[in-house]
């Protein structure tokens, strides 16, 4: 049997629309207060203010701007990316349809998991820079850039292969609280069995609409903001960044949660079928 992107949409909705206001709560407190916060207090800690003054950047003054941008500001990151991944998993926690949490007892679960979801976190980045560093920036290291650059057609699919294979690791701490990282991974790997094409078209699809709706709101609260002036466009800025990821984060939680769900049934149904 195999993922079908409407119920999966449609469940998504469903969770969306029955636990909106704590899961609306959740990242207004986690992630919506803490991302305007630090736009609006750290404006220089963006790469357009690190490349300020450079119309065509090259890619040594990109890089050079990231390793500046992530040596003064490394701790201010670090702290979005732990607010950020507490709200995940609390809101994952507030998505179990057993236990019904209420939100205090969906941050304490989410505060309990956060070291099981940091450490698959790790092993992710790990599996996604195993295939670069092999096939491009090994060969580019030692001058073989023509081997490098063939080895991009292969890392880039096979990156994309093993994010797919690993998307369900989060709700598989977050909802069924599993606390063996490895285990997560093994589990979201197994899971997605036989659907990875369809779950790769589907998070294409929602990617698309969710860049087009990102840019029409961006366009809208920047005209809006910018009859104020320079200030007023900046705050405006920092307000939208922290909307939309905040508003962000309840779909990509609720996207993961309802696919989750699906996989566990038809995994459930495809083992009686096996009995």
């Amino acid at each position: 049997m195999k993922f079908d992107f409407d119920k999966g949409w449609n469940e998504a909705l469903t969770l969306i629309k029955g636990n909106f206001s704590l899961l609306a709560t959740i990242a207004g407190v986690l992630i919506f207060l803490p991302s305007a916060f630090a736009a609006i207090i750290f404006p220089s800690a963006s790469i357009e203010s690190s490349l300020e003054g450079s119309t065509q950047p090259t890619m040594e003054q990109l890089q050079g701007a990231l390793v500046t941008m992530f040596s003064e500001y490394w701790w201010l990151f670090l702290g979005v990316f732990l607010l950020t991944s507490l709200a995940q998993l609390a809101m994952l926690a507030l998505l179990r349809r057993r236990s019904s949490p209420t939100v205090g007892e969906a941050l304490a679960s989410g505060a309990s998991l956060l070291p099981t979801f940091i450490g698959a976190y790790l092993l992710q980045v790990l599996a996604y820079l195993a295939p670069i560093f092999v096939l491009i920036s090994l060969p580019a290291a030692v001058g073989l850039k023509p081997v490098a650059l063939l080895g991009a057609l292969f890392a880039i699919p096979l990156v994309v292969y093993i994010s797919i294979k690993l998307s369900l690791s989060t709700p598989i701490i977050g909802i069924e609280g599993e606390r063996n990282p490895v285990a997560a991974l093994k589990r979201s790997w197994a899971m997605t069995k036989g659907n990875s094409l369809r779950l790769l078209a589907f998070f294409v699809l929602l990617v698309v609409a969710a860049a087009v709706l990102v840019l029409l709101l961006g366009w809208i609260v920047g005209l809006v903001f910018a009859l104020g002036g320079e200030e007023a466009s900046s705050f405006g800025a920092a307000l939208s960044a922290g909307l939309i990821d905040a508003l962000g984060a309840v779909f990509v939680v609720s996207i993961l949660a309802a696919i989750h769900a699906q996989l566990s049934r038809l995994s459930a149904a495809d083992k009686g079928e096996e009995a």
